[in-house]
């Protein structure tokens, strides 16, 4: 990594949370050539100092690194979930009528208005009690937004129907948000990383999505924004990351793992069997999840006690400690859990994370190529590890982390 492109990559991660991949040197030398021409790397650093000018060039950095694709209706099972008529009696008994929702790192919109989208369908006939707000960093990415112009690519999740209904096809092929949901819908800029949680001017939200934006932040700083969402949440409110996302949350709490019966054969358990191992794993995560570190890694060394091969049990001490920012023991406890498994795409995945704190990129990318190599969607193995985590996310997020940049793979 050349001083220069240090200098830039702490810049960009100062303003936006985002860790630039060494590996992506060129591709980011050539977002700055867009964003000023004929500058270079050492020259942008240096006019980005400057206290006049300054502003309006890193503005326009961001906005080259930041603004990403993204489509209505993504991971539309997450989506699914959302209990609207919950959140309307949660807001009722906090003294309003209306649902208030934040699309934080909203990107060109899709999902602020998929969301409203949704609120609408739940509540017709009527109509929907729901104000919306969709956030970013990047206004280049906010002006795509309140235009509302979508390509087919962006709406090909949606229903003729629900086309018909909310979009208004346009003489170029393209669809444009319709009044309905624009009513609905309204943004404003927004950094996560540097601007107050909630954003100046707003109260509590029933609902705050943010989804596979944090899997571009560092361990530390994901797990202070996701607390900081957490708390601009009204009394019932919810929280609904990126799969990916969720990962990196603080004392993390994931669901047990349940995958022995299809693991490589190895020797017994124990005199319990398996239902005692469950029984272990799951007290380890509830004490990880209470921020018992050290209870938790109790029960990790039990588990690996009546089993140094369990590759569960190593996953989680690895997650426990990443999370309490020891990433060389975690990377040591995740490379254990992969030689016990090596098709084992989630640890492959918080391995390459450990690597990326460690500052160590070569191992980094090769712990997120074995991730991307492994990924497999009708791996049972793994359905009760991640349950909402979609694969798909979880391989977004090595794609990113391997470009250096957000955007779908």
């Amino acid at each position: 990594m050349t001083g220069a492109f240090a200098s830039l990559a702490e810049l960009v991660r100062q303003e936006t949370g985002i860790v630039l991949s060494a590996t992506r040197e060129k591709a980011i030398l050539a977002a700055v050539d867009r964003a000023a021409p004929g500058l270079g790397l050492s020259g942008f650093v240096r006019a980005a100092s400057d206290p006049v000018g300054g502003r309006g060039l890193v503005d326009q950095l961001i906005d080259q690194v930041t603004v990403r694709e993204t489509t209505f209706v993504r991971d539309r099972a997450q989506l699914d979930a959302i209990g609207w008529h919950g959140l309307l009696e949660a807001a009722r008994a906090a003294g309003s009528d209306t649902i208030r929702v934040w699309s934080a790192g909203c990107a060109s919109g899709e999902e602020a208005y998929t969301l409203a989208l949704l609120a609408s369908e739940a509540f017709a006939p009527e109509p929907a009690p729901v104000d919306v707000l969709g956030t970013d960093i990047s206004g280049a990415a906010l002006a795509a937004a309140r235009a509302g112009h979508y390509r087919e690519r962006a709406v090909r999740g949606l229903t003729a129907r629900l086309r018909s209904r909310y979009l208004d096809r346009q003489a170029d092929d393209g669809y444009l948000v319709g009044a309905g949901l624009r009513s609905l819908v309204r943004f404003d800029r927004h950094n996560l990383v540097r601007d107050r949680v909630p954003p100046p001017g707003e109260t509590g939200f029933d609902l705050i999505t943010c989804r596979n934006v944090l899997i571009y932040f560092g361990v530390p700083l994901a797990g202070q924004v996701i607390e900081s969402l957490e708390g601009a949440l009204r009394p019932g409110g919810v929280a609904l990351l990126g799969a990916a996302d969720a990962l990196q949350r603080p004392a993390a709490r994931p669901p047990v793992p349940v995958r022995a019966a299809a693991r490589s054969p190895r020797r017994p358990l124990g005199r319990e069997g398996a239902a005692s191992r469950q029984q272990v794993l799951a007290a380890a995560l509830d004490a990880a999840g209470h921020g018992d570190r050290s209870g938790a890694l109790a029960h990790v060394a039990a588990a690996l006690a009546d089993d140094p091969l369990d590759a569960d049990a190593h996953f989680i001490d690895g997650l426990i400690r990443l999370e309490a920012g020891d990433a060389a023991r975690a990377a040591m406890a995740l490379r254990r859990a992969l030689f016990s498994d090596q098709a084992f795409a989630l640890a492959a995945f918080t391995l390459g994370r450990a690597y990326d704190s460690l500052g160590d990129t070569a191992a980094a990318r090769r712990a997120y190529e074995q991730a991307l190599r492994t990924l497999d969607p009708a791996d049972g193995r793994h359905d009760r590890l991640l349950q909402q985590v979609d694969i798909g996310d979880i391989a977004a997020a090595c794609s990113a982390r391997l470009r250096g940049r957000p955007g779908d793979p």
